[in-house]
């Protein structure tokens, strides 16, 4: 099997392989209740890949719930919490595969998707990246906040999906089931080609948490690689799981990771105009939330802005190769029109 593909590939250069072996790994800490409820869908539609669940240092029982139910699925126990970025670096480390499905403990698989998706891989070698459709596993017939039908970046560098618009999601009316080039896939469903992680170097470590996703679509973007939604198949997702959406510290890593992300990515002169907008922009978001009483959040964004600035020359000087990701549109005028002519 392996020697006729490698021939098949000779003959058609847009053909990898057909045999990729598929890995699933759910990074869990403290999720047993979210386990209990998710695993066992990813398990009935998992084909012949392996499923994992990678554990950042839980203390409420989540590895025994799964050796006790789900005999088999596999366990990578790591000793503490090292977040999403470290936490699955270390579990590619450990954990052989071709390509990887990075799944969040609180999405439902809704369809048959590991064949659909590995096809899309073995057929086209230049995708390293790819997502399901994402629907809300509150109410499916409207797309999640965390990825809909893929992700791109407004011409400020707000990030926005197919099928969301700041906190407006569009109902899922099959506008979206397609197999459509995107900007970013989601880090709620995300699938990556090992070859293409393993260039990349992985996650940046130093984010913890969000935005890692569409720092690697950027940085693998910028070296030639693309990324895609494959709308035929689909998960649900309950999303604020983690970390709810109006907390300070999800206001303070969204800030941070979206500034480094695009310190490491983007051409100097668009990447001056950026640092400046966003240095107004937050100003003025920072100025509303201490109107509004919020201390905390104020206290996020200036801690956020302190901290990018003294990497700022470190990430600058590190820069290689970078690439244009933005959209000539705004993700504010795409959220009036949505609001205006919902579907």
């Amino acid at each position: 099997m392996r020697i006729s593909s490698i021939i098949f590939a000779k003959i058609y250069p847009y053909y990898v392989r057909i045999d990729m072996k598929v890995a699933i790994l759910i990074l869990n800490y403290n999720g047993k209740d979210l386990l209990s409820s998710y695993l066992d869908s990813v398990v009935t539609y998992k084909e012949d890949a392996e499923v994992w669940v990678v554990d950042n240092g839980s203390t409420d029982g989540s590895l025994e719930l799964v050796k006790n139910n789900f005999p088999q699925v596999k366990i990578s126990a790591l000793a503490k919490n090292h977040g999403y970025a470290k936490g699955y670096n270390l579990a590619v480390s450990k954990i052989d595969a071709d390509l990887y499905c990075f799944l969040n403990n609180d999405v439902r698989v809704c369809t048959d998707w590991v064949t659909p998706i590995r096809q899309l891989f073995e057929t086209n070698k230049h995708v390293g990246f790819a997502q399901p459709k994402i629907v809300s596993d509150k109410d499916v017939s409207f797309f999640e906040y965390a990825g809909a039908a893929g992700g791109h970046l407004d011409l400020l560098g707000f990030p926005y999906c197919r099928g969301r618009y700041l906190h407006y999601c569009e109902k899922d009316l099959g506008q979206y089931d397609d197999t459509k080039k995107v900007t970013w896939a989601s880090g709620a469903a995300f699938w990556v080609r090992k070859t293409a992680f393993t260039q990349l170097g992985g996650f940046d470590e130093r984010f913890f948490m969000h935005f890692e996703e569409i720092d690697l679509c950027l940085r693998g973007k910028a070296v030639g690689w693309i990324t895609m939604c494959h709308g035929n198949t689909k998960v649900a997702h309950l999303g604020g799981a983690t970390l709810p959406t109006n907390q300070p510290k999800k206001l303070y890593y969204n800030i941070l990771n979206s500034l480094r992300t695009y310190t490491k990515t983007i051409p100097a002169f668009p990447l001056l105009f950026l640092i400046i907008f966003r240095l107004g922009f937050d100003f003025f978001l920072g100025l509303f939330s201490f109107l509004t009483f919020k201390f905390d959040h104020v206290s996020a964004i200036m801690k956020a802005h302190n901290h990018f600035f003294q990497e700022f020359p470190k990430i600058l000087y590190a820069r290689k190769k970078t690439a244009m990701p933005f959209r000539i549109t705004s993700v504010f005028i795409k959220f009036l029109i949505a609001k205006a002519n919902p579907k």
